[in-house]
């Protein structure tokens, strides 16, 4: 049975490009949302959120380059 990291990294790149410019796009709205709002703790929590799927998808796409080699 496979995992939900493991069917993220099974997917392809350009989808998972995709995936991950939504995803951080739509975080990245709703911290300037909260920022207008004046909520600091919502701010630094998208921040966090956003650094981890940009984490998430840098290391599912070196996960596809090296199962490559």
């Amino acid at each position: 049975m496979e995992g939900p990291i493991e069917k993220i990294y099974s997917l392809p790149i350009v989808l998972l490009f995709l995936i991950g410019a939504v995803l951080s796009a739509f975080l990245f709205y709703s911290m300037m949302k909260s920022a207008e709002a004046g909520n600091l703790l919502m701010v630094i929590l998208l921040a966090i959120a956003i650094s981890i799927v940009a984490l998430v998808i840098g290391q599912a796409i070196k996960f596809q380059q090296l199962k490559k080699l």
